[in-house]
């Protein structure tokens, strides 16, 4: 046990005292920042694009044009996805006097080669045809620019919707009346406290579905750090010093120990620039997040999830890491390994929407799954009988991985040459070569 201790403090002060861990601690709180803020100062800072329309419809003050022109004004248009609405511009003045769509391409093509790349030159929208059949196209400078032609499109539908009923004979008051005796669905359960179904009570498993997704990075990053930190001592043979002073099995789990711990300290730091954060947001807001991320123990099952999941994933990379002596070779061992950890990130979308669904049951059971998706069963309140059988899977898993790892790790220590899947299944299982 002692040595145990020495090697996981060997290991994690390894990676604690490095300049870069610092570094990377004290960037990542800058990074989130500017991830949340990026955004808004983006649509700030960016150029609202320009609309010119022209209509060559015909209809005049009741026409396709002067209803967009309008709803461009007033800001009432549809907004971009930067959050950014469309400013009207004056149609360029070679546009003056153009009477179909096609002498309208030319031009506007002429235009365009005329005009900097730089300069944000309109977009503009030609409407040709008749009141009941009016044909669209709109141009842009350059074809990879935020197409527009969705938002354009709902609002000229809005305008024949609005066209064809007053021919029927309504009224305007009449036609708004239409549009808004919108019939609002509300969801209630008796699981909710107040009865409606809110934010708050969908909070849990938002707030699991965040965890999982935080253990599969981690526990990805983690092993790989682990898959390194064995191919640099094997490269170097200092892995057969190692064995030679240490029993395999103490050199691994002080491996996987000390770079879990080091995870749980970047999480302690990260949880507490979370408080400090979360003293400026609203109490209201503040205790509905504690709630559903302390609801059923979510904490607690997410750090011993945290403890199951490096256990099981580090003891696999670092027995098969045992066997390589360049990343490369490593690298084309984990990669299968890898691939299955993505699986969970694609079945907790699912497990979201169903999570009852006997699919989403069958892989929170599956060991290897269980860190991922059980967080989400059990914020939706499965049974404890379920639970419970997911924790002995997963812990008689973990075991059988720590065994297989050990034995690889040990004998992969004192073998040479490039690894081969065949051979490393007859040392693992203690047979020779």
């Amino acid at each position: 046990m002692r040595r145990l201790l020495l090697i996981l403090r060997r290991e994690y002060l390894a990676y604690l005292l490095t300049p870069g861990f610092f570094i990377a601690l004290v960037t990542l709180p800058l990074v989130l920042g500017v991830t949340a803020v990026l955004p808004s100062l983006l649509s700030r800072h960016t150029p609202a694009p320009k609309v010119a329309i022209l209509d060559l419809t015909g209809i005049g003050a009741e026409g396709p044009g002067r209803y967009l022109e309008a709803k461009i004004r007033e800001g009432r248009t549809r907004n971009l996805p930067q959050e950014q609405a469309a400013v009207l511009a004056p149609p360029p003045p070679g546009l003056v006097g153009v009477r179909t769509p096609q002498e309208a391409a030319e031009r506007i093509q002429a235009f365009y080669r005329e005009q900097d790349p730089d300069a944000n030159p309109p977009i503009i929208l030609v409407l040709a045809g008749g009141a009941d059949a009016v044909e669209a196209r709109l141009w842009t400078p350059r074809a990879r620019l935020i197409d527009l032609s969705g938002s354009l499109e709902d609002d000229l539908s809005e305008w024949s919707r609005d066209r064809r009923m007053t021919a029927l004979g309504l009224s305007e008051a009449d036609i708004r009346q239409v549009f808004e005796a919108g019939i609002d669905v509300q969801t209630y359960s008796p699981e909710s406290r107040t009865g409606r179904v809110t934010l708050t009570d969908r909070l849990p498993q938002l707030a699991a579905l965040g965890v999982s997704y935080l253990l599969v990075t981690l526990i990805l990053a983690g092993s790989g750090m682990i898959l390194t930190s064995v191919v640099e001592e094997k490269s170097s043979r200092v892995i057969e010093v190692l064995v030679t002073s240490a029993h395999p099995a103490e050199l691994l789990l002080g491996k996987v120990l000390g770079v879990l711990c080091l995870f749980l300290t970047v999480l302690g730091v990260l949880a507490g620039v979370g408080v400090l954060a979360a003293g400026q947001l609203p109490a209201g807001l503040i205790r509905e997040a504690a709630g559903a991320i302390f609801n059923n123990g979510l904490l607690g099952w997410a750090t011993l999830f945290l403890v199951f999941g490096f256990l099981l994933y580090g003891s696999i990379f670092a027995g098969l890491a045992a066997f390589c002596e360049t990343p490369r070779e490593a690298q084309s061992l984990a990669t299968p390994l890898s691939l299955l950890m993505l699986v969970p990130l694609i079945l907790v979308v699912s497990a979201l929407q169903a999570p009852d669904s006997p699919v989403i049951r069958a892989a929170a059971l599956f060991p290897p799954f269980t860190p991922f998706l059980m967080l989400l069963r059990i914020a939706d309140g499965a049974p404890a009988w379920e639970v419970a059988t997911g924790l002995a899977l997963m812990a008689a898993t973990t075991a059988g991985a720590i065994w297989i790892g050990v034995q690889a790790y040990r004998t992969g220590a004192l073998t040479q040459g490039p690894p081969r899947l065949l051979a490393i299944l007859r040392h693992t299982l203690g047979r020779k070569a």
